[in-house]
């Protein structure tokens, strides 16, 4: 059995994942054993300082485990760059070409109220919506634009529900604009204007940013998903609450995320919507065609039946519900990095 004391706890992150196992960990970095959580943002001399400590584990450590809940193009270069034997990284996602293991945070935190909550209940999902499409672009970015000038050019606007953030990026608490449609009942926000939707507020008291709160209000007009993901690259995906809103709501979605990104979804165990629409968009590595691809499904759905629709995708929606809210996530991840950390799996 290794001493606790021999493992390097980089920052509070770290400790918390550390005291899952029971550990406490020690702050001198020349232990034999380091555990990272990579910072967030990456710029601001935050990735500086935290590659820095990272080289000097380098020389005096015999493993290092990494653990990343941010995939962005720095934190994808900084994974990239650090391919090392000693190294192995927890990823909530995946990265091509890169060996991983799955850490699900986003999954994990912003599945964690609604598990034990009767707040979706409020939801009718197979009902007929006076709208088709729930698009919430949120801040402003290259793939999103497509999106938006897309429903705008085509004056598609009656037939969706559509918002998106500008410049600068400021939600009033209790007021619905354009850019930001308030969910009414439950929400506690300390400020009166939020200046992320990763906010951190307080809904029916239990703690979550704001992003993470299900919009039922948005659901119950609305058929259908369009998830616009933080991150559009051909290299790599990142599964964030986006996606985890309208499985927890049993709601078909098209995803504009990153090149393949429905295939990580279905290792995750998810089932997505190719008996219904046209999901090669999912192939197409250059994000301006597949966002192409992905307008050409929404008009399409724009077109159909939505009794019809419905009907069909209850055994796909419900099969993700279940894999969303059963599956032990955070256990998975603690198994193996105490297997990561201490060589040998969780005693029962």
């Amino acid at each position: 059995m290794i001493d606790q004391t021999t493992i390097y706890a980089d920052n509070a992150v770290c400790k918390w994942q550390l005291s899952q196992l029971g550990l406490i960990g020690t702050q001198d970095i020349t232990a034999k054993i380091a555990l990272y959580h990579v910072p967030f943002p990456y710029d601001q001399g935050h990735g500086e300082r935290f590659e820095f400590k990272v080289d000097q584990s380098l020389k005096h450590s015999d493993r290092i485990i990494i653990i990343c809940s941010e995939l962005h193009e720095k934190t994808v270069d900084f994974v990239r760059r650090y391919q090392h034997p000693k190294i192995k990284f927890f990823l909530c996602g995946n990265i091509k070409a890169i060996e991983s293991i799955d850490w699900l945070d986003w999954f994990i935190t912003s599945s964690h109220f609604y598990k034990t909550s009767t707040v979706l209940d409020q939801l009718n999902p197979y009902q007929i919506k006076p709208k088709t499409f729930d698009i919430l672009l949120g801040m402003p970015r290259q793939h999103r634009d497509i999106i938006y000038n897309y429903i705008n050019s085509n004056n598609f606007n009656d037939n969706v529900l559509m918002t998106y953030l500008g410049h600068p990026w400021k939600i009033t608490v209790g007021q619905d604009n354009p850019g930001w449609v308030w969910e009414k009942e439950g929400i506690n926000a300390s400020d009166s204007d939020l200046n992320w939707s990763i906010a951190p507020i307080k809904y029916h008291g239990q703690g979550m940013s704001l992003s993470q709160v299900v919009p039922i209000s948005i659901y119950n007009q609305t058929a259908y998903s369009l998830v616009t993901e933080t991150n559009f690259a051909k290299d790599f995906v990142f599964h964030t609450e986006k996606i985890v809103k309208p499985i927890l709501a049993r709601r078909l979605f098209v995803v504009f995320g990153g090149h393949h990104y429905l295939k990580n979804l279905h290792r995750l165990g998810f089932k997505t919507f190719s008996n219904i629409i046209d999901e090669s968009y999912d192939n197409e590595p250059d994000y301006q065609l597949r966002g192409k691809l992905i307008c050409e499904q929404i008009s399409y759905l724009l077109r159909q039946d939505q009794k019809t629709i419905l009907e069909a995708i209850q055994p796909i929606v419900e099969h993700n519900y279940q894999v969303m809210t059963t599956t032990p996530w955070n256990d998975n991840f603690i198994k193996e990095l105490q297997v990561s950390l201490l060589g040998h799996g969780v005693q029962n």
